[in-house]
């Protein structure tokens, strides 16, 4: 974690920022929080800077100093009084054991005199018994505990779980406040209109695509599906080559594609339609609003899936996944 990282919040996340520092300077800080909104705005970012200030010797100006020896021990990721839950392996589940040991660490006095902070993501990784396990320490916390749950889709949560936190939302932040901070970070040849749509308007998950050649990964995903829809390729053909990417990261690609889609007649009126969403419309420009809810809600399904711990058979999920896009466009 760099210091950069920890002590300074995105421009986006100003109120909430405010609210919770005036929380904590008024001693009504509650014992759970749970920041909750989509994925790819910040909200980890967010927990890293907000914990530092927690567990700051001295902050100015409402954030962490980033020199005091707590702000050390953060930056060096080893501060006694500061956890981080998450899943052993990415798409697996938070287990039993680990919100065990979480809870037992709860019960042990702070070591350096402040706040014991649990950070946990993304909370609806826990499986049921985890959930149930950590129920406990909701329901009995210790003085000068913080709980900070993360996560994408709170309504995956147990409602004992909710219940329990003071939830804290991250909305999208608005276009121009997004391309203005992504101007500062993309190189000049940066299309930012492009970068914005493959991001779905999330600007953590924009400024993943700039690296390791993200936005052009996401033009041959359009190039190839262009070709499926238009009868150059097979499903099956198509299947087996995109089998070099994460399954994840397709699935995310044509859930903003389709959600595209069935915005398009709203967002047509103003005359602002995105060029990815124009593009697969060449392709798919008959197909019922009810055959794209039907693709939306197996992307949608596949997806919830894998975070919950599947491991489907790649190839055959991508060959049927495919080969039903087919058969709803021309049905």
């Amino acid at each position: 974690m760099t210091e950069a990282a920890a002590a300074i919040r995105l421009p986006w996340q100003e109120q909430q920022w405010l609210h919770l520092v005036e929380l904590h300077q008024q001693n009504t800080l509650p014992h759970a929080i749970l920041l909750a909104g989509p994925q790819g705005i910040g909200k980890q970012r967010f927990a890293e800077a907000f914990t530092q200030y927690l567990l700051c010797e001295s902050p100015r100006q409402n954030v962490a100093c980033g020199e005091c020896r707590q702000c050390g021990f953060i930056q060096a990721g080893s501060h006694p009084d500061l956890k981080w839950i998450a899943p052993e392996e990415r798409g697996k589940q938070i287990k039993i054991d680990q919100v065990r040991a979480l809870v037992e660490s709860l019960g042990h006095t702070a070591q350096q005199s402040g706040y014991k902070v649990v950070v946990l993501a993304p909370a609806e990784a826990m499986n049921i018994n985890a959930a149930n396990a950590l129920l406990k320490s909701l329901e009995e916390p210790a003085a000068k505990t913080l709980l900070v749950l993360i996560s994408d889709a709170q309504s995956q949560l147990l409602p004992t779980i909710r219940s329990r936190c003071q939830v804290v939302g991250f909305p999208l932040p608005s276009m121009p406040i997004v391309k203005d901070w992504l101007a500062t970070l993309a190189p000049a040849s940066t299309s930012l209109e492009l970068l914005y749509e493959e991001a779905a308007g999330q600007p953590m998950t924009a400024l993943e695509l700039l690296s390791d050649d993200g936005l052009e990964r996401r033009q041959q995903l359009m190039t190839d599906f262009s070709m499926l829809l238009s009868g150059r390729l097979s499903a099956l053909a198509l299947a087996e080559k995109w089998q070099q990417y994460d399954l994840r990261d397709i699935l995310y690609w044509l859930a903003n594609k389709f959600s595209g889609l069935l915005a398009r007649p709203y967002v047509a009126e103003e005359g602002e339609v995105a060029a990815g969403v124009a593009e697969l419309f060449k392709h798919m420009p008959l197909i019922s609003a009810r055959n794209l809810f039907a693709l939306l809600d197996q992307v949608t399904n596949l997806r919830v899936s894998l975070e919950r711990g599947a491991n489907p058979n790649k190839l055959l999920a991508l060959e049927s996944l495919l080969l039903e896009c087919c058969e709803k466009n021309h049905s």
